[in-house]
């Protein structure tokens, strides 16, 4: 459901949105390759979940969609091996949605409910302030029993 918040939160912004993770496109395949640890199986496994194009002036970006009912998230050992070190990732909480380059989360940066990483603040995307609230006021129905479990 995340994923689906953000998708339409870009397509509302004017980008064109594009599914790429392997989960989507390849559930099977996904299944099949979980416990192989080889070069082009931990390519596969980490795909971002999008491919996000600026309608206006065509630039691309990967997008790796996470939900965090708590509101954190950091790399850990995992990530010391992930290929696509231009990939945003994009954290979506019951609270707010915040977005992270991959050159800061190997820097040790994180994201936590006391951060403001807000995509409004990220020059690279143009989304429109209000927009994302709105987006934020779905994220906070859709998951506000997560948040009260934690």
């Amino acid at each position: 459901m995340a994923e689906q918040i953000i998708k339409d939160l870009f397509q509302q912004s004017g980008y064109n949105v594009f599914n790429f993770g392997l989960e989507s496109l390849h559930p099977t395949l996904s299944k099949n390759i979980k416990f192989i640890n080889n070069k082009m199986s931990t390519e596969l496994r980490f795909l971002p979940d999008f491919v996000v194009q600026n309608s206006r002036q065509g630039d691309l970006f990967y997008l790796e969609v996470k939900f965090r009912a708590d509101g954190c998230f950091r790399f850990d050992e995992k990530y010391d091996t992930y290929p696509y070190k231009n990939a945003w990732f994009v954290i979506v909480s019951p609270e707010k949605i915040q977005c992270m380059h991959y050159k800061r989360l190997i820097q040790k940066y994180e994201i936590t409910p006391a951060t403001n990483y807000l995509l409004t603040r990220i020059k690279s995307f143009n989304i429109d302030p209000k927009l994302l609230s709105e987006y934020e006021s779905y994220s906070k129905m859709l998951f506000q029993s997560f948040a009260q479990h934690i």
